[in-house]
């Protein structure tokens, strides 16, 4: 008694005839005859799979099913989506530049290796069990109806890496702007001294010690948002303003290792130094623990 899977396909031949290949050798055993055949009725090319004799026939329906449903999933995993993705960023991103989109396309394939395992996992269930009442599959048809759903839920994961990718440029192209500013304008002070305090505040003082007062500088007032000090902007705006030769920042690990602290030092880059720990940042520190 024989039982057959035919897979019907018009793009994808040499690629599922690889995955098949593969993945029946382990049916090739002495109790299973593995049933293997090919049909080209243009445009089409149909494989039929399946096993003709079985001791255990219904292990190795099961097996069989499983095999077909292993290489069609693979088949959609490691080549149809690299190819969907890529189409769908040509189209929605039309408008940035070949290496734009080029980048965009590399981000959302490295986040998709990172969530191989889970994706196969899916896309393998959906298949076994449409091949648990169907013995005839078009590999077309079953990506553009079966999955549609998952093929939304990687239009969304598309987007959210490219508006990623676009936020960090716009960020870095703001960095290099300010940059290009700084180095425009002659210091007016050799050097700063900034302490950030444990109640989200902070005072900037001359190398004498002496505060200098914001008021005394044309600033955005200081916010504090959802709880927590957000001192990026107050801090780049009076620093653009001074223009000094050397910022030494006294804070803490927590402190010098923040997102606000890390984009002052990729604008200032080597202008900006911590202090190893002054008599005075010590007694800051030592207060706020």
């Amino acid at each position: 008694m024989s039982f057959r899977f035919l897979i019907g396909t018009i793009s994808y031949a040499d690629e599922l005839r690889k995955r098949l290949n593969l993945e029946l050798k382990f049916l090739q055993n002495e109790q299973a005859d593995v049933l293997y055949r090919e049909v080209e009725i243009p445009p089409w090319s149909f494989m039929m799979v399946g096993i003709e004799r079985a001791e255990r026939q219904g292990e190795h329906r099961f097996a069989c099913r499983f095999a077909v449903a292993k290489a069609i999933t693979d088949l959609f995993v490691n080549h149809l989506e690299a190819n969907y993705v890529k189409n769908y960023i040509e189209k929605v991103y039309n408008y940035c530049s070949p290496q734009d989109r080029f980048e965009i396309v590399s981000c959302t394939l490295e986040t998709l290796e990172k969530l191989k395992i889970i994706r196969r996992n899916r896309i393998l269930q959906s298949v076994y069990d449409f091949l648990a009442d169907n013995r005839s599959i078009n590999i077309e048809g079953f990506a553009k109806f079966r999955l549609r759903n998952y093929w939304k839920q990687l239009q969304c994961l598309v987007r959210r890496t490219g508006q990623e990718y676009l936020n960090a440029k716009d960020y870095q192209e703001f960095v290099r702007l300010l940059r290009c500013f700084i180095e425009m304008q002659e210091p007016k002070m050799d050097e700063v001294h900034i302490f950030v305090t444990v109640e989200s505040t902070f005072f900037i003082c001359d190398r004498r010690g002496n505060i200098i007062r914001k008021e005394h500088l044309c600033t955005p007032s200081f916010s504090v948002n959802g709880g927590e000090f957000n001192y990026k902007d107050y801090l780049l705006s009076m620093l653009i303003t001074l223009v000094p030769k050397t910022i030494v920042f006294h804070v803490s690990d927590h402190t010098w290792e923040s997102d606000p602290l890390r984009t002052i030092q990729q604008v200032f880059e080597d202008r900006i130094c911590r202090c190893s720990g002054c008599d005075r940042c010590r007694h800051l520190l030592g207060r706020q623990q």
